[in-house]
């Protein structure tokens, strides 16, 4: 049975959506000894390989993967482009390791067939359904209600046929861990409807049906210690919406982690996150965003944000800020570009050094502390509901914004 482009599966279209080309492009490399070591949430942010470290391979299986996406390659032109290459570097069969969780050597799988089938599918997979959420927000006034759709898969999971015909808004929590796939080879869909179409077939929007409600099991992820509670008939490696993920939780994800460290602790992992890709790319602008315009996916780009200090306890306080981490946003970091090209590349990485030193800090507004840096103003802004109509579009609950930086002496804060 001829399997699906899983790009494309309906073959609606000549060309690979943007969504989904950019939500791809959009990963840094993060090399990884087990797939249990980046988690769902990270996924959304990070390309990874298994048993990748030490060897470097790690970017071509991201340009092979990057080209089958574009190109909208079929598994065997994939594996015939990528397991020679593979093959030249020593990553294939099998293999001696040092396990860094352990410490012991374990033997592992490097590079197979069945392994280059996974990566391919999980990746291609992931990026389709991260640029189809991008792209039903964007059409979500118009076309406000997902159909779960039959599966495409030979054998049907019982769960997920059961979740056939489910009609929910787009905003109900439940596509937060159920939007397909939901699971290692799923092939359910979802398609976009508007209320029309959802009363159609039954909906009512005054007295609408709950979300399926199956369950929970709890999980344990061995690697990291993490415990969850994932809906029954969800793989758990699959319980995320990669795209509402990569739009809304990159520092959400980083900032409260960071805030449970003592201040040591806290400090240091702040600088490396600083240093980290992500950072560099909000910094960098490599992030598509455009200032000028609402287009909703441009929006939700403008608030990908990532942690790059940590406030000591007093200023945070000072500032009726409920966390110590501030985060750039991708929005923030363009005006600051735009504004300040003369800033060194690494000012990013310089921030929470001006902090330790115990640069002079002064209070401009109840919600705002300036902290000195070179020749140039460092403005933390809390963050709070009820703030300015342009801080709620970029709103993060008790997190501080680097709102602007402004040269010592200019007057006022630029918003």
């Amino acid at each position: 049975m001829p399997q699906p482009d899983p790009v494309n599966p309906d073959g609606a279209f000549d060309q690979v959506a943007p969504e989904i080309r950019r939500f791809f492009a959009s990963k840094g490399l993060t090399p990884s000894f087990d797939y249990r070591d980046v988690w769902q949430d990270e996924h959304a942010l990070a390309f990874t390989v298994a048993k990748s470290a030490g060897y470097d391979i790690l970017g071509d299986v991201r340009d092979a993967v990057r080209k089958a996406i574009e190109e909208r390659q079929d598994f065997e032109d994939f594996e015939k482009g990528l397991e020679p290459l593979l093959k030249a570097k020593g990553w294939w069969g099998r293999a001696k390791q040092i396990d860094p969780l352990t410490g012991k050597e374990v033997e592992v799988q490097l590079g197979s067939a069945r392994r280059l089938q996974t990566i391919y599918w999980a990746n291609v997979r992931a990026a389709r359904a991260a640029g189809e959420w991008e792209k039903i927000n964007r059409t979500k006034r118009g076309l406000p209600y997902l159909l779960y759709l039959i599966s495409t898969a030979e054998h049907k999971r019982p769960l997920h046929l059961s979740w056939v015909g489910t009609i929910l808004p787009v905003d109900d929590p439940w596509w937060d861990t159920h939007y397909p796939p939901n699971g290692w080879n799923c092939q359910c869909r979802v398609r976009q409807i508007s209320e029309g179409d959802a009363i159609s077939r039954g909906y009512d929007p005054e007295n609408p049906l709950p979300a399926p409600d199956d369950g929970f099991s709890n999980y344990v992820n061995k690697r990291t210690g993490q415990a969850q509670r994932i809906p029954n008939g969800v793989d758990p490696a699959w319980a995320s919406n990669p795209g509402k993920t990569r739009m809304q939780n990159a520092s959400d994800l980083l900032a409260g982690k960071l805030d449970a460290m003592d201040d040591e602790t806290r400090r240091i992992a702040t600088a490396d996150i600083a240093g980290s890709w992500l950072v560099e790319r909000i910094r960098s602008g490599d992030i598509p965003y455009d200032p000028l315009s609402t287009d909703p996916a441009n929006v939700e780009r403008g608030r990908i944000s990532a942690p790059i200090a940590s406030l000591p306890e007093a200023a945070a306080k000072a500032i009726g800020a409920q966390t110590r981490v501030v985060s750039l946003s991708v929005a923030d970091a363009v005006k600051i570009a735009k504004e300040h090209s003369d800033l060194p590349e690494d000012w990013v990485r310089q921030v929470q050094a001006s902090i330790d030193a115990g640069a002079e800090r002064v209070q401009e507004r109840p919600n705002q502390i300036g902290v000195l840096f070179g020749k140039f103003r460092l403005l933390f802004q809390s963050v709070n509901k009820g703030s300015h109509v342009v801080l709620k579009t970029i709103h993060l609950a008790g997190e501080r914004y680097m709102r602007s930086i402004r040269r010592r002496g200019e007057g006022g804060a630029k918003e």
